[in-house]
């Protein structure tokens, strides 16, 4: 069943070192796939790590989920986006100075990359919220981080796949909805809100993460045409 657009995999280099990130990324297609550094191999390998996989053709989405004063904020992501980045985010939980001034860092240097925010983690569960002390369901709390998100201009959220359609009807079609702990194949791990590919794009997520289904896999280039199945 043909279900994904080229480009709408992102997978998540989530790894130690720039040698094994290599050995995956050298499977993937750059007209296929995105992918996702995040601070595993971010802080391993530094900045120099984006500019090996723009070598390679790949958009890149940077994955640091920056969460911090408005002004360290600010100044953090205008150094990031000085690379060539084509998606990045910060944590919505920061607030809405801490979202405007992201969103004037990349004014200020004019920066294409797409800005989202991360509503609440995909591995958190109700009970979880609770125990924070939130007052609210997950539904409730996402979505009142992503009215902030639309109010303050950034470009979208990433969220889990139960919450896209109400994000789409509440905020539009062009409000970009990234979705982590996706599945080819159902199972549990520490994700407490996943879902199946199937089940993303039929609730209209722009963006989907495949992460340890692909990289731990111990076959990878099977595992990926499995997934390239998908593909219209």
């Amino acid at each position: 069943m043909k279900i994904l657009n080229r480009k709408q995999i992102i997978v998540a280099l989530d790894y130690d070192s720039l040698k094994e990130a290599n050995s995956t990324a050298k499977l993937l297609d750059p007209e296929i796939y995105r992918l996702k550094i995040g601070k595993q191999l971010f802080t391993a390998e530094g900045p120099k790590i984006i500019e090996n996989f723009n070598k390679q053709g790949f958009d890149i989405f940077l994955d640091l989920k920056l969460h911090d004063i408005p002004n360290t904020v600010y100044k953090a992501l205008k150094n990031l986006l000085k690379y060539e980045i084509w998606m990045t985010n910060i944590h919505l939980l920061g607030g809405e100075e801490m979202i405007q001034a992201a969103r004037e860092a990349r004014e200020s240097i004019k920066s294409e990359s797409l800005l989202i925010g991360v509503s609440v983690l995909t591995s958190l569960s109700e009970k979880n919220i609770k125990n924070i002390g939130f007052d609210m369901q997950i539904p409730e709390l996402v979505k009142n981080l992503s009215m902030t998100a639309k109010q303050n201009k950034i470009d979208g959220v990433v969220c889990s796949v139960k919450e896209v359609s109400e994000i789409k009807r509440n905020f539009g079609e062009d409000f970009i909805t990234v979705t982590p702990g996706i599945r080819v194949q159902q199972k549990n791990d520490d994700q407490s809100r996943v879902a199946t590919l199937e089940e993303a794009t039929k609730n209209g997520s722009d963006y989907i993460v495949l992460g340890r289904e692909i990289t731990a896999s111990e076959n990878i280039s099977k595992m990926l045409k499995k997934v390239e199945s998908y593909i219209i």
